[in-house]
């Protein structure tokens, strides 16, 4: 019974390690009508004022979670934009869950982004990856849907239970992370990030976490 106990014991400290470990960075962003750009990376918690990204890491420096926060509490924007993004890390494979709240996915039907992403990993390249639609925001929500709409959306919801095949080269909700997958980005290939307008500021893209100064996961072994 004794070393029952002990046992038990030292599985709760190492769940309590394990929690303990996970770190939270703040980055500001500011608002435009058209969309957010980060203004600065790793602000001390004290002078994040009151528009910020909270950036939670596990304890393999993996971004685990990104919140957006405007005067205390969630960004809202139209069309069901997303203010939590989270990051669930198995085998081989990334799922990114983007939603509005802590309880309500994103829609991505008629605007907005797909509730769940799914890359799948091979030798660290992203070899696919899967949209995932929640149609019950709609068909169960309260909504008035033209019945063409609703039945439409019924067939597509059967249609697409698997999935939808994306063309995502990389992970773009990474662009929010200082340490993305462990300071590197997942993608398909090699990319050039230099036309690319990700959401940041002039000086917060010459920081060495904004997306054009990050290496690929799949460089992660080489000089």
């Amino acid at each position: 019974m004794k070393i029952f106990l002990l046992l038990f014991i030292a599985n709760i400290s190492l769940i309590q390690t394990g929690y303990s470990q996970e770190k939270r960075y703040y980055h500001t962003f500011k608002t435009s009508d058209s969309d957010i750009r980060l203004t600065k990376w790793r602000v001390p918690f004290e002078e994040k004022g009151d528009t910020y990204i909270i950036e939670t890491v596990d304890n393999q420096n993996r971004v685990k979670e990104i919140r957006l926060i405007q005067n205390g509490k969630l960004y809202e924007s139209d069309c069901y934009d997303i203010s939590i993004i989270k990051f669930e890390y198995k085998q081989d494979t990334i799922i990114q869950y983007n939603m509005v709240n802590d309880s309500t996915y994103s829609a991505g039907i008629e605007c907005g982004e797909p509730a769940k992403i799914v890359y799948i990993l091979e030798n660290n390249r992203i070899k696919e990856s899967l949209s995932f639609i929640d149609y019950d925001i709609y068909l169960k929500g309260d909504f008035r849907l033209e019945p063409d709409f609703r039945t439409q959306l019924e067939k597509d919801k059967i249609k697409n239970k698997n999935g939808i095949k994306s063309n995502y080269n990389f992970i773009w909700a990474y662009q929010f992370s200082s340490v993305k997958y462990k300071g590197y980005i997942p993608a398909k290939e090699y990319i050039s990030f230099k036309n690319y307008d990700f959401q940041y500021t002039e000086s917060s893209k010459k920081s060495p976490y904004a997306m054009q100064n990050c290496r690929f996961l799949y460089q992660m072994n080489e000089n």
